[in-house]
């Protein structure tokens, strides 16, 4: 098997699979286009993402380990077959339930498989810009929605919503496997993975911390919100502020935009300011545009700047969790342990629809997310991080 050496050539291949796995982001045009086509309700319509973005992080528990013993090649094929194959299959779904299966649980694999290995990657090709080059991976797995959504749009135009999924499938699988043939370790690589820093932290010993355990915990609270609104960004338009079909479809690519920027501003600036002092900033931000959400949401303007607001701070928690957890835990099982962190994104992707199907409105659920999201906020003053100096 060959290796590129070129770094950057590495990036390109790296983020063009980070960005093929972000049609997740644009389920939502799916999800009304279902509710049209074919009478679902929103919850049938909804529930295939927040099955797939549970599924998702529950495979990086596999996919994690495989990218630290045998590299990422071998996991972005995985997560084409999988991903791409969860897609065709989807073309084929009839029922909820077949879709359950085919996109939530497959086409969540396959995102899981693809997602770890930029992160894991791109950190051993630029070790002094971990805080940047983790904010720009997950900058294009956020920003990449936008682009999805103007193409499953566009399929949509021409075909119904199994002829776009045949599509997509069909056009995901050539992307991400083109990634996979771009992207490895550098070259010397091997030989450091088999020395374990002073520092470093195998996932065992991680597990055994406090702040493993408070950071978990953090994570969960953190994204509730930003998977929520995200997900069901057109719904939360038509329901909450009222606004009509074209206005609301245009949310998507106004929180997409948020979402990215966010991901990658904050990721420089952790570099700049600290990790937690910027993750901090972002639980400010999300409470204040939750609360906003629940009492403002009939006046436009703060509407779209509070749904904003929440993309903005969940953007910066999926660049500061996965770089906080490289600074503090060490590069040496750096792919495994953040694939155990990141099991709090999983249970956050199914808390959120619970707390929708048990409040039964959106404007409910922003309330408890923002008081989840404050006990989050809370419990980060409760670690410290390590000095410049002791970082690994």
């Amino acid at each position: 098997m060959w290796n590129v050496k070129n770094k950057y050539i590495v990036l390109v291949g790296a983020l063009l699979a980070q960005v093929t796995i972000a049609g997740l982001y644009a389920w939502s045009v799916f999800g009304v286009a279902l509710q049209n086509e074919r009478g679902w309700g929103s919850n049938e319509a909804i529930l295939p993402y927040s099955l797939a973005q549970f599924i998702f992080a529950l495979s990086t528990l596999a996919s994690g380990p495989l990218v630290d013993r045998k590299g990422p090649r071998i996991a972005l094929v995985a997560g084409a077959v999988l991903y791409g194959g969860g897609l065709i299959l989807s073309s084929f779904a009839t029922t909820p339930e077949m879709l359950y299966l085919s996109y939530g649980l497959l086409c969540g694999a396959g995102v899981g498989f693809v997602y770890v290995c930029p992160l894991a990657t791109l950190i051993k090709w630029f070790p002094t810009h971990r805080g940047f080059i983790t904010g720009l991976s997950v900058s294009v797995f956020g920003g990449g929605s936008i682009i999805f959504r103007n193409v499953i749009s566009s399929y949509l135009t021409t075909t119904d919503v199994s002829g776009s999924m045949l599509k997509l499938g069909l056009v995901s699988f050539a992307l991400i496997l083109t990634g996979a043939m771009l992207t490895n370790n550098p070259p010397d690589y091997i030989k450091k993975a088999a020395e374990k820093g002073e520092r470093d932290f195998t996932t065992g010993e991680m597990m055994k911390t406090s702040k493993f355990r408070i950071l978990w915990i953090m994570y969960w609270l953190a994204v509730i919100p930003g998977l929520l609104v995200l997900g069901a960004a057109k719904n939360i338009g038509l329901e909450v502020a009222g606004l009509d079909i074209a206005a609301a479809s245009g949310i998507i690519a106004i929180l997409a935009i948020c979402n990215a920027l966010s991901r990658l501003i904050s990721g420089a600036l952790s570099d700049k300011l600290g990790t937690l002092n910027v993750l901090k900033g972002s639980f400010i931000i999300t409470i204040v545009s939750l609360f906003a959400l629940s009492f403002l949401a009939d006046y436009k303007a703060i509407f779209y700047l509070a749904v904003s607001g929440v993309a903005i701070g969940y953007g910066g928690f999926l660049a500061l969790f996965p770089t906080f957890t490289n600074q503090e835990f060490g590069s040496f099982r750096y792919a495994s342990n953040y694939g155990l962190v990141y099991q709090a994104y999983g249970l956050a992707a199914l808390s959120g629809i619970f707390l929708k199907s048990m409040t039964g409105s959106f404007t409910n659920t922003f309330i408890f997310s923002a008081l989840a999201a404050s006990v989050g906020f809370g419990l980060s003053f409760m670690i410290k991080e390590r000095n410049a100096d002791q970082r690994i």
